[in-house]
């Protein structure tokens, strides 16, 4: 009996000692600069995204900088494992998931390029499990349909430029086809992964709309297989989240309302233009789309104006001195205010890019979303005839 006894209470402190090791666990990301901050500008900053949908924004947890041999290292809590990001000077963006391994990336650095073009780069993740693989495999097949969308888009300008039918047929439906390409690339790499926690990172590639099916078999997969992942759980809420909200603002029902100031603090929404139909005009100082947009807006303004239209222009610029510059700028004649805390309206109306335009009828229902160009003025022609 003292003898069970001891082994009994061996084998307690075994289990006991082995569940406090996994508190305070770690493991390390290094990477090695090839083109350094030499003014100390810029640090590294070790992070993760906070938050969801919408709402989720990213939070440094940590930063350092290079030493001596350009080299830099994080030790990154591994606790409940979780996804990470490294961003190296804003340049180099590094995701990753922090449980067993011990990751290393050779990054550029600083751009010092002469033109500087917006063109991210491929970074490799060594010394990687399944885990990772998934990550790097994912980030791959991004990089090459970019990569690919850039000569695509180049030949289609110069088969314009020819003026040869037969090349322009057949580049007209070059995207369309680098869309499935990636699609496939991604529903492979998800059934390939489908038993590792990180092929999270894989399925926000996939569209809600066509691949819900496969989505919610994965993520149900993973709970089984990992009951205390939460971040499946939370990712399936997400979805079914989404899918209430976009009900609510389907074409046809109310519109979302809101309210925000504009310059002499008096607020607008929605509901102030009853009676009238109504343009929703989401933009930002700082989106060149948005002011290239202005313009027509103008012109569909002057054109429809007497027949009862309305516009709303509603800033999400972090900064009203920003927004209060670009207005007297583009000199816009119609109600402007400014949304500093975007993230809840962006939210509601499920859009995360601007410009975002959004019709809305005399009784403050939706008539039609995400219309620009000439989208919006087939939306107009529908409203109001030829």
């Amino acid at each position: 009996m003292i003898k069970k006894g001891l082994m009994l209470a061996i084998a307690v402190l075994f289990v006991l000692s082995s569940s406090f090791a996994q508190k305070g666990k770690t493991v390390t990301f290094t990477g090695n600069v090839k083109f350094p901050d030499t003014e100390n500008k810029y640090p590294i900053y070790l992070g993760k995204y906070e938050g969801e949908g919408f709402k989720r924004a990213f939070k440094a947890i940590d930063s350092t900088k290079v030493d001596a041999n350009n080299n830099f290292s994080f030790k990154v809590p591994a606790d409940k494992p979780d996804f990470y990001q490294v961003r190296v000077y804003y340049f180099d963006r590094i995701d990753f998931w922090a449980n067993n391994d011990n990751i290393h990336v050779n990054v550029r650095g600083i751009d010092t390029a002469k033109m500087k073009i917006k063109n991210p780069p491929y970074i490799y993740m060594e010394n990687t499990s399944a885990e990772n693989d998934v990550i790097n495999d994912v980030n791959l097949a991004s990089y090459l349909n970019y990569q690919t969308m850039i000569a695509v888009s180049q030949e289609m300008y110069k088969a314009g430029l020819a003026k040869e039918p037969k090349w322009i047929e057949y580049m007209k439906d070059g995207y369309d086809k680098l869309g499935k390409d990636m699609d496939f690339r991604i529903k492979y790499l998800v059934h390939k992964y489908r038993d590792q926690p990180s092929v999270l990172y894989a399925l926000n590639n996939l569209s809600t709309k066509r691949d819900m099916d496969l989505i919610m078999s994965t993520l149900d997969n993973l709970t089984k297989k990992f009951p205390n992942l939460e971040q499946a759980k939370n990712k399936k809420k997400e979805i079914l989240d989404g899918i209430a909200q976009a009900a609510k603002i389907a074409d046809g029902q109310k519109t979302p309302d809101f309210a925000f100031p504009d310059v002499n603090e008096k607020k607008w929404g929605p509901k102030d233009f009853r009676g009238k139909y109504l343009i929703i005009d989401f933009w930002a100082s700082w989106c060149g789309p948005c002011r290239q947009e202005i313009p027509h807006l103008k012109e569909v303004y002057k054109k429809y104006k007497d027949q009862g239209l309305e516009i709303l222009s509603v800033s999400v610029d972090a900064k009203p001195a920003d927004w209060k510059k670009a207005m007297n700028e583009e000199r816009m004649t119609w109600p402007q205010i400014n949304a500093v805390e975007s993230k809840p309206v962006m939210a509601s109306y499920l859009f995360s890019g601007i410009p975002y335009l959004v019709v809305v009828d005399k009784d403050g229902k939706i008539v039609e979303k995400n219309v620009r160009g000439e989208s919006l003025d087939k939306a107009m022609k529908k409203i109001f005839g030829n």
